[in-house]
């Protein structure tokens, strides 16, 4: 069972990059979907929380109406619809991914708390961080699970708990013991180019029901990354 791993991320860059966003989001898994299909074999695909930006102020359904209000979350949709096109295939919808690898806010933060005296964060965007290496320890368990191959569908998947970036720049410095003073500020105080939701808590209960699988609280997996960044 193949996984769909690679993604276009840059979401404030997209809105200058549509042809690139989508061929990478959408075009590009719709292929996969295809080959695999034809092969019989079950892809899994990851997309993003941001496909709902519905304004429903509760935890997320996969049931809920998508209202994509960026390029980058036109584009992670439409490769939803491409990739479900194809029977068999398995989406799952995620939020405010970070990890030890490449460019995330854990890092960005790490960064910054080393340089400034003081950080103005977001308040108002609410959501839960989800640790990459979860999402990875999940789709492995699923593979080797006896129900692998026997679900299909949209699935939504984070860590447990709920936060804003504002609470989660200062758990970060929390708990790696950097003397960073964070500042809450509202959304239209730092405007990106590309709309982000104010809300994006997904509701996993379709999720535990078909997997079975304990999910990590937020504020657990965040030690574990940053013991492997700060150490």
């Amino acid at each position: 069972m193949p996984a769909s791993i690679v993604a276009y991320t840059a979401v404030d860059k997209a809105e200058q990059e549509n042809e690139l966003a989508f061929a990478i989001n959408a075009h590009a898994p719709g292929i996969l979907a295809e080959a695999c299909w034809e092969k019989g074999v079950q892809l899994i695909h990851y997309s993003s929380d941001y496909v709902y930006h519905n304004g429903i102020n509760r935890p997320l359904l996969e049931t809920d109406p998508s209202m994509p209000r960026s390029i980058y979350a036109h584009s992670k949709l439409e490769g939803d619809k491409r990739v479900l096109a194809h029977p068999g295939a398995l989406v799952f919808r995620t939020s405010w991914v970070y990890s030890s690898f490449g460019h995330n806010f854990v890092k960005t933060m790490l960064r910054l708390g080393q340089e400034r005296d003081t950080l103005r964060v977001v308040n108002d965007q609410i959501g839960t961080p989800t640790y990459a290496r979860d999402i990875a320890r999940m789709s492995l368990q699923i593979l080797l699970s006896e129900q692998s191959g026997e679900q299909a569908g949209i699935f939504n998947y984070s860590n447990e708990g709920v936060c804003s970036w504002y609470d989660f720049a200062r758990a970060i410095f929390d708990l790696s013991g950097i003397p960073c003073r964070v500042e809450p500020i509202p959304s239209t105080a730092y405007p990106t180019p590309a709309a982000r939701p104010s809300y994006s808590v997904l509701d996993k209960s379709k999720f535990k029901a078909a997997f079975g699988l304990e999910i990590p609280y937020w504020r657990d997996s965040l030690v574990e990354c940053l013991h492997l960044l700060v150490h």
